[in-house]
């Protein structure tokens, strides 16, 4: 029970981003398995993970998007050259054309100095687009970070289900043996050995059922990485957190205050606020003139394309202005709209910051709560373990009988696995708070970082 005590221990590093050599340079443990710590999950499913291939992709498009707007500020040049053949019959006698053939070539410029700020818009709405993009990759990456840090510590779950099996198993085998040895001297009968075989069949059988929930913790954590399936298991060794930071003090407020700042989200939906106040702005530039400078070099001839530049050379240059004056009170149409879509905006964001409140309050209160869950659990395992230790004893002396032995084992056992899945909780706990505040998004914000940041 010392084995399950020291790995349930070891559980408790909570995952903002710890740092572990034996991951990051590449060691592998004994029988050459690499040994996987939960930061280097994280960074493999952010460089492997499929999920996030889509939102970058989303980015690419968008920066896109912005040089194309920024191309508006930019003259258009243009070559142009035709060939046309006309045939006029309106003044000659049936079948009798003129026939004439005309060769054109021109290099035109055209430049738009003012459009009621419409370019600048545009451009800033490519902006906001694009910043939202980069906040859409990473809220992306939050959620995964948070499934991935969900399946790793599925695991070591699983992993402390089989080594309390296998303890029980031993702790077993070991009666099995002081048993055997009664029997032999005329005290224990044939049943008590019996009895003592099959607690330990009933332990093997714990056993397989445990690493059966590994295996699939270990899939799951798989495909979260992008990596093979079927030799996952075979190749890594999971390592959990060492306990450094279960009993850290959080300050609900400063991470409330954190969150605002950090939330990927948060600031998808200050830019849609901005998107529809610009959307606001370019109905009304609508009210602008246009300004455009122009400028037209070529060359014109009839029947022949060699041009003489003294006689088929044309030039035109100039200023071109239009200034809409009625349009249906259509722009006052997408005013209004714009309106209604800022507030759209507004009252989204609002509602996003009520949800985001109650889920950073939510895993608050869940680690407070499981924290005094684990105290419980870890009292109640230190005194099954006495309980059980006396009741051995008291077996020994011919006080106790076998049933109350047997159920003094299995009293350790559940509490052993209530410990453990207390003491997951409250790493979850801790994971989530990361997570709902976007402070997971920092692979190199460690836990004790939170701290001070919670605590400023």
């Amino acid at each position: 029970m010392k084995r399950s005590i020291s790995l349930l221990l070891a559980a408790a590093w909570v995952c903002l981003g710890q740092t572990d050599d034996i991951a990051t340079d590449g060691k592998a443990s004994n029988g050459g398995k690499i040994q996987l710590t939960l930061l280097e999950a994280k960074k493999i499913a952010l460089k492997q993970n499929p999920t996030l291939a889509k939102a970058k992709a989303a980015i690419e498009s968008a920066s896109a998007q912005v040089s194309q707007a920024k191309a508006a500020y930019w003259p258009t040049l243009d070559v142009n050259a035709s060939i046309k053949r006309n045939r006029d019959k309106a003044t000659r006698p049936l079948r009798d054309y003129e026939q004439n053939t005309n060769y054109s070539t021109d290099l035109s410029l055209s430049w738009l100095i003012f459009d009621g700020f419409s370019r600048k818009l545009t451009l800033m709405d490519r902006e906001y687009s694009l910043q939202s993009s980069i906040e859409a990759d990473k809220d992306a990456q939050r959620l995964l970070l948070q499934a991935v840090s969900s399946a790793f510590y599925a695991v070591i779950l699983a992993q402390d289900g089989m080594d309390i099996a296998q303890q029980d198993a031993d702790y077993n085998r070991m009666i099995l043996e002081d048993a055997k040895k009664r029997q032999e001297g005329g005290i224990a009968t044939p049943s008590e050995v019996l009895n003592f075989e099959l607690q330990v069949q009933n332990a093997e059988v714990d056993y397989i059922t445990a690493k059966k929930n590994w295996r699939v913790a270990i899939v799951a954590l798989s495909a979260l990485l992008n990596m093979p399936q079927d030799t996952f298991w075979d190749s890594v060794e999971i390592i959990p957190p060492p306990p450094e930071a279960i009993n850290i003090e959080l300050s609900l407020e400063n991470l409330l205050e954190y969150a605002k700042r950090n939330r990927p989200d948060i600031r998808i939906a200050q830019n849609n606020i901005a998107l529809a106040e610009n959307a606001i702005q370019a109905a009304k530039s609508t009210w602008y003139p246009s300004i455009n400078l122009f400028m037209d070099y070529g060359f014109d001839r009839d029947h022949s394309a060699h041009f003489n530049t003294h006689y088929d050379r044309n030039i035109t240059f100039g200023v071109a202005a239009n200034w809409n004056l009625f349009n249906g009170f259509k722009t006052r149409a997408y005013i209004a709209q714009g309106y209604a879509e800022l507030d759209k905006a507004i009252e989204a964001k609002n509602e996003l910051l009520l949800d985001i409140d109650a889920d950073v309050r939510k895993n608050y209160l869940a680690l407070e709560s499981n924290r005094h869950q684990l105290t419980a659990q870890e009292k109640i395992l230190a005194t099954a373990q006495k309980i059980r230790d006396l009741v051995r004893e008291e077996y020994r002396g011919g006080t106790s009988t076998i049933t109350r032995l047997n159920e003094a084992q299995t009293d350790v056992t559940i509490s052993a696995s209530a410990r453990s899945q207390a003491y997951v909780q409250v790493l979850s706990s801790l994971e989530a708070i990361s997570a709902s505040t976007g402070g997971i998004l920092d692979l190199n914000l460690p836990v004790l970082k939170l701290q001070e940041v919670s605590n400023p």
